[in-house]
């Protein structure tokens, strides 16, 4: 049997998912074919009609699709219910389509590796997509506080309302401006790519022992804007780089029923 996959976004160009998605393939002796597809949002729909309809298996969702393609799927986890995007499509025993997201998984997995997140006290810069897919994983931690922080005030408070007032949702969610203690792990969810330089609002409350991590990553040993800023205030900081290779695996995982090592590392991609 061979599992038809992909990725799809726009743009694409970038994606470094079909690599990493045929190393699991070699690792496990799963034949696969997985292709990027250059998606535009007027034609998702279409696109994921024929991807299905002619047997495709699964795919990959990145941006802008990642909430656009929920109506597509005909049950939703838990998680994607609650965070309302997901990046995982895939095709059942029945050939039902089911949406999950793996963004949190794969963070928290990754982090597990790095730093403890159990009864930590977790800085979330940002209040966009990206804040939002990874808090309930990290939630599921048991942190001691997960505590937000945002450029728009009301991006912010929405944020913090819409977990404050979830079931699912059991730490405390606060906003930095309420917040006196120090800061255990602070993680870059801005939109903040590679231009330019990384400059805060305001200082953090950080030391030599605080875990910096960057939800972006670059392909290379460059260092984002943020791990420029973040070398000059910890030991430790890290890229996203782990976080991609663990979300592809638990999407992988949901597709043939086999979980793949995830020692892969940057040079990996570059030679394969």
């Amino acid at each position: 049997m061979k599992y038809k996959l992909g990725v799809i976004g726009d743009p694409i160009e970038h994606s470094l998912s079909p690599k990493i998605h045929n190393i699991f393939s070699k690792q496990t002796n799963i034949n696969i074919d997985y292709q990027a597809y250059h998606v535009q949002e007027n034609s998702l729909d279409n696109f994921l009609k024929d991807f299905f309809s002619n047997g495709g298996d699964g795919l990959n969702i990145t941006l802008p699709h990642k909430i656009n393609c929920l109506p597509f799927a005909d049950t939703k986890s838990s998680l994607v219910n609650l965070i309302g995007a997901a990046n995982t499509l895939g095709s059942d025993s029945s050939g039902r389509i089911f949406a999950e997201s793996t963004d949190g998984i794969g963070l928290v997995k990754d982090l597990k590796n790095k730093c403890s997140i159990s009864s930590a006290n977790i800085l979330i810069l940002g209040a966009g997509g990206s804040a939002l897919s990874i808090i309930p994983s990290l939630d599921a931690c048991k942190p001691r506080n997960i505590i937000l922080d945002n450029r728009s005030k009301n991006n912010l408070e929405r944020l913090i309302k819409r977990f404050s007032d979830s079931n699912e949702i059991h730490s405390r969610i606060l906003n930095l401006d309420n917040f006196n203690e120090d800061i255990d792990l602070v993680i870059n969810a801005t939109s903040i790519g590679f231009s330019g330089s990384f400059n805060w609002h305001r200082e953090l409350k950080i030391n030599n022992e605080t875990v910096l991590y960057d939800l972006s990553y670059s392909k290379d040993h460059n260092q984002t804007p943020f791990l420029k800023w973040s070398s000059q205030r910890s030991e430790k900081y890290f890229d996203g780089f782990g976080m991609l290779i663990n979300q592809a695996a638990a999407s992988f995982a949901l597709w043939t029923g086999v979980e793949p090592e995830t020692n892969i590392t940057k040079l990996d991609l570059i030679n394969d």
